[in-house]
């Protein structure tokens, strides 16, 4: 029992490290111990610590803790490791066979470099186009995209500091944005500086965070609430520095008024390209594509019929989450691979920005309204998800009974 708990906290730790939710972890490690006969398990699991402490039938009781000091996307990885605890559960795989998947996993690869810095050009493009911006805001931006990637991947490897990256790449972008408007290239930097920021902007972070605290995993929420303010305040302070050291454009915040149909196309766009830096492979890709095409088409859809962007918010976040579970069934992969990336055309970017404009410019009433409005908008994305998830647990937990003695009957039959 020992050495099966340290092997489960193993895969605990790579689910962590490759974006896991800390349910999905927990409720991992406590059926792998409980399907080898543990008496009881109790799991406690935050985004950066791992305790586990599980009684054995001859009364014994072992504690396992782990620390984690990184974290990372890649969904390939996570698949896999989903896979393995499932087979560890109904096969009762030896630790020896366990190692051997493990370090299988280690080695999934990631895609090349340049693929990365090209999904970020394409993410920072598609969205510039997105927001309102023109055909050549886009390749402007496509190519600032680029050299944010390249800027974030040295600070990685040197400095090694998340939130001092993103303090680099927000300057970064920025600063390229307001030097083609200081030469006329462009009449204002506002959508080309979106599009930029959509890649670093802890949206998802705050929708997990929110979606942790409804759901009763309190610190786990509270930390990851805090981690993505932090991040934010990291752009928003090298937009900051940016502009104490060149000065404001004088246009505040003026986004344009996008294309609806150019905006569900790029949107789409743009998921496929997050779905890229989230090492999302195979066929699972064109169902992510279609995920994001989907969010904004709805979202926009129940919009127009009810003029609330709060409830488009919430239906079309609801909507996505049956989508998630629908593809995690066909995959066989975790829903957060479909859930996170389908979500992506809804994160508040143009209302995040508007509020470090108004940050910055100093008007305080605007400030609050359009920071106000990014916390619904991420309160909106969670309660949608959680609705559904509240309505649709009883029905996954019926098919989930039904699928187990379908194998377990399977298995006795085979005898």
């Amino acid at each position: 029992m020992k050495d099966l708990l340290d092997r489960a906290m193993n895969i605990g730790e790579q689910m962590l490290l490759s974006g896991a939710e800390v349910h999905r972890v927990e409720d991992s490690l406590y059926r792998i111990m409980e399907s080898f006969g543990a008496e009881r398990t109790d799991v406690f699991i935050i985004t950066s610590s791992m305790i586990v402490t599980v009684h054995t039938k001859d009364g014994d009781v072992i504690t396992q803790t782990r620390r984690i000091t990184s974290a990372g996307t890649d969904f390939q990885k996570l698949h896999k490791l989903n896979d393995l605890s499932r087979k560890i559960c109904y096969k009762h795989m030896t630790t020896d066979e366990i190692d051997r998947e493990l370090e299988n996993i280690r080695t999934v690869k990631s895609y090349p470099f340049w693929l990365e810095v090209l999904s970020y050009a394409i993410i920072a493009g598609a969205f510039t186009l997105f927001f309102g911006g023109t055909w050549l805001d886009a390749a402007l931006s496509f190519a600032i995209g680029a050299l944010a990637r390249v800027l974030i991947l040295i600070s990685d490897r040197t400095v090694k500091n998340k939130i001092f990256t993103n303090f680099t790449a927000s300057f970064a972008s920025a600063g390229a944005a307001y030097l083609l408007y200081n030469y006329g290239v462009i009449p204002d930097v506002d959508e080309i500086i979106i599009g930029n920021i959509m890649t670093l902007i802890p949206g998802i972070g705050i929708t997990n965070a929110l979606r942790d605290l409804f759901t009763g995993d309190s610190i786990a929420g509270l930390l990851r609430t805090v981690e993505s303010i932090l991040n934010a305040l990291a752009i928003a302070a090298g937009y900051f520095v940016l502009v104490l050291v060149m000065g404001d454009v004088g246009v505040v915040a003026a986004v344009s008024v996008p294309n609806e149909f150019l905006q569900i196309i790029t949107g789409a766009v743009g998921t496929l390209g997050f779905a890229f830096l989230f090492n999302i492979r195979g066929k699972k890709l064109i169902s992510v594509a279609i995920g994001g095409l989907l969010s904004w088409t709805l979202h926009l859809l129940v919009f127009h019929l009810t003029g609330s962007e709060v409830i488009g918010y919430i239906v079309s976040a609801g909507a996505m989450s049956v989508f998630a579970d629908i593809m995690a069934r066909v995959h066989k992969s975790p829903t957060t691979t479909f859930t996170i990336p389908t979500l992506v055309p809804l994160i508040p970017g143009g209302s995040l920005y508007k509020t470090m404009r108004y940050a910055l410019t100093g008007d305080t009433a605007l400030f609050f309204e359009t920071g106000l409005n990014t916390l619904k908008l991420a309160a909106a994305l969670a309660l949608g998800i959680i609705l559904v998830s509240v309505l649709t647990k009883p029905i996954m937990r019926y098919l989930n009974i039904k699928t187990h003695r379908r194998k377990m009957l399977e298995k006795h039959i085979g005898k």
